[in-house]
């Protein structure tokens, strides 16, 4: 049996919990130590999930038997941090984004290259059988020739009055152990949510990005307009001011000639319209939120206007945040291209300021980076495991 690659764990906030689950139950990659700035948040976590090894970020980075760190760590500091692990001699793993600024991206993308390292980044939801049941459609024809993508995110929530009862999905959701938080953890949305790179196209637009690169491939122009309808919005107890953008739409242009209507937004509320569809000569693919690694995906033909949930035959139908890493490490030892790589990561990040110039400018803005689209998984790859 090949040795797990150990790998550790910067930052122990909420999203923290997901990633050690997963890391626990991949045999190719083994969680050797955790850090947080705030000792308490990473005692919290290794008390939670029986983790022998709490250190400080400095220790961290310089523990020679850690080939891997992953940072989850606020969205303005993925830049910074990706450096600073890089440059300890470790592959690093960012929660998405991958980086706030282009610049930043590709100084790390670099830095990598430079030095023999790995660098990638989360959403890995691609890896989810609905998304590799959507790409095996396309890839075996079912919609034809791609032309056309809609990409929809209305985001906006009002919080119930003083008193009234939380919704059933956040109550769910406060309550799953992998969400547990140490006591008086601050969220960042609730000190940098108005700034830029912390908005729904930075925090949840990445979720789409990759999975339309994973089934269209790179993009290569976008045209966007962007607004703001609202100067300060109220997180937890805290009201903040909003400094950027948060209604982001536009139009991106994909290499294959796919053009893909976009639209990330704070400011609206929801009405059910579908999260992603892919138009083909052949026919139409409705998939489910990209936030999530399972979820149906429908098939619609010309002959009926009936929608067809598509069997899905891919293993990996729970959330598995982190099963990107492992596939890294895997990659690593063999040799091959990781999937969730520096390229398609700082691929998205150029998208994402693109749209954001590109109103700035009021013109359409080429991007200067590409990426490949990410390799399929194989239909039999057993649950929690990753291909050589």
């Amino acid at each position: 049996m090949v040795q797990a690659t150990k790998i550790g764990i910067m930052g122990c906030g909420v999203i923290s919990g997901i990633y050690i689950e997963t890391a626990q139950k991949v045999d190719a990659i083994e969680l050797a130590a955790i850090a947080d700035v705030n000792p308490e948040a990473a005692r919290f976590r290794a008390e939670q999930y029986g983790i022998e090894r709490v250190l400080t970020p400095e220790e961290l980075l310089a523990d020679p038997e850690i080939e891997i760190i992953i940072s989850l760590t606020p969205n303005l500091l993925h830049g910074q941090i990706g450096q600073q692990i890089l440059e300890a001699g470790k592959s690093f793993y960012s929660e998405k984004p991958f980086a706030v600024y282009r610049k930043e991206a590709l100084a790390n993308l670099a830095l990598a290259e430079a030095k023999g390292l790995r660098c990638g980044g989360a959403p890995d939801t691609f890896f989810g059988a609905a998304w590799q049941t959507a790409r095996k459609a396309i890839d075996d024809g079912l919609i034809g020739e791609p032309y056309a993508a809609f990409s929809y995110l209305a985001a906006r929530w009002a919080p119930p009055p003083p008193g009234a009862p939380l919704p059933e999905w956040m109550r769910e959701a406060m309550t799953r152990p992998t969400r547990k938080v140490a006591p008086g953890h601050v969220s960042f949305f609730s000190v940098d949510g108005g700034k830029y790179g912390v908005s729904n196209t930075f925090d949840m637009g990445g979720y789409y990005l990759t999975n339309l690169i994973n089934m269209l491939g790179p993009a290569k122009s976008v045209m966007g307009m962007t607004n703001k309808m609202f100067d300060e919005v109220v997180r937890g107890d805290r009201t903040i001011q909003v400094e950027s953008p948060t209604h982001v739409t536009g139009i991106i242009q994909f290499q294959s000639g796919v053009l893909c209507q976009w639209l990330t937004s704070s400011d609206c509320f929801g009405t059910g319209l579908p999260h992603i569809e892919i138009y083909g000569t052949e026919g139409t693919l409705r998939c489910p939120d990209p936030n999530n690694f399972p979820g149906p995906v429908y098939l619609r033909k010309p002959e009926s206007q009936e929608l067809i949930e598509l069997e899905q035959v891919h293993s990996i139908v729970q959330d598995t945040r982190g099963i990107g890493v492992a596939d890294m490490a895997v990659a690593i030892k063999n040799g091959r291209a990781h999937r969730a790589n520096g390229r398609m990561d700082a691929h998205i990040v150029d998208i994402m300021n693109a749209l954001h110039e590109s109103s700035d400018q009021g013109k359409r803005i080429d991007l200067v980076t590409t990426c490949e689209q990410p390799k399929a998984l194989p239909v039999d790859l057993p649950n929690w495991t990753i291909d050589d």
